[in-house]
Order: C-alpha cells, then structure tokens, then sequence
C-alpha cells in the first residue's frame, strides 16, 4: 500500500531555476507532488480496487496454500493466478484511464518519455510502472514457484530403526 504503481516524473528550467513534478499511482490515489507539497488527484481508480482486492485475495490463499498439505497446491496455483490477474488489471485500466485523461499529452503510457512544450517552455518527462507493481508480479511468480514444489500428500514418516 505504500508503494506507487506507476509514477510520471516531469522537469523543466525556467530562467535557470529547475523544477520537478512527480505523479504517483496507487491502487488506491493518484497523487501529485510538486516544489515539496503533495496532494491527491481525482482519478477514476476502479482498476487499482479491483487490483488491490485481487492482490490482497491471491496473498492470502498464497499463505494459506503453503501451510496447507492436501487442498495448498490449488490454493497457491489461485494465488498465483490472482497476482498475476491483478497487475494486468492494473496495467489495462491504467492505460484506458490514461488515453482518456484530458490535460496530459498524446501518447502517454505505462512506459514512455519526451517532451511537452507549454506556454514556451520544454518540459521533459518520463513515465514508468514503479515498484508496488513489480513487487505483485514478484508475489505471483513466488506463488507459481511454491505451487510447482509444494508436495501432494505429507512425507511419510521415517523408518523404525
């Protein structure tokens, strides 16, 4: 949750000053930051809810899945499955809310830089999926790796001696 999942860094000079603009995408806000003050955007997130629900879901059977010896194998696979689910609802919806968003430059995407003149000014920009997102895809290969190792049915106990 503190994570973002997509961040749009912008910079430019104006008579020798520099300035930096960053907006920031969670599952649950977008916010702005700009000269040390940062505040929330309205943005129409219904693709990060149904991404942090997902995500939270297929992390809880991921745990659950791996205590478990006889039903944990489906568990972890539906973990995995929900994961990986979640961060491509995420990528999806934000791009559709992206080519939709009025005031931001044509061909803004999940991955992308360049330059915007406004008003006589360049600003440069770039635009990428930050770390809250990797970190899903991160917990959905984990939960495929567990489901791939996870035994069917409990070690037989050892020998008597």
């Amino acid at each position: 949750l503190a994570l973002p999942w997509w961040t749009m860094s912008m910079s430019a000079t104006v008579m020798g000053i520099s300035y930096t603009f960053d907006a920031s995408v969670y599952p649950y806000q977008a916010r702005v930051s700009a000269m040390g003050v940062s505040t929330s955007v309205p943005m129409n997130l219904w693709f990060g809810w149904a991404a942090l629900a997902l995500v939270v879901i297929g992390g809880v059977l991921a745990i659950v899945g791996s205590i478990l010896i006889t039903k944990g194998k489906m568990l972890l696979l539906v973990g995995g499955i929900l994961a990986l689910l979640s961060i491509i609802i995420f990528a999806v919806g934000l791009q559709t809310e992206l080519s939709k968003t009025t005031g931001l430059p044509t061909g803004i995407g999940l991955f992308g830089s360049g330059s915007i003149s406004y008003m006589g000014t360049t600003m440069d920009y770039s635009t990428y999926l930050s770390f809250g997102f990797w970190l899903a895809l991160v917990a959905a290969i984990l939960a495929f790796i567990a489901w791939m190792r996870h035994p069917i049915a409990e070690a037989a106990p050892p020998p008597p001696k």
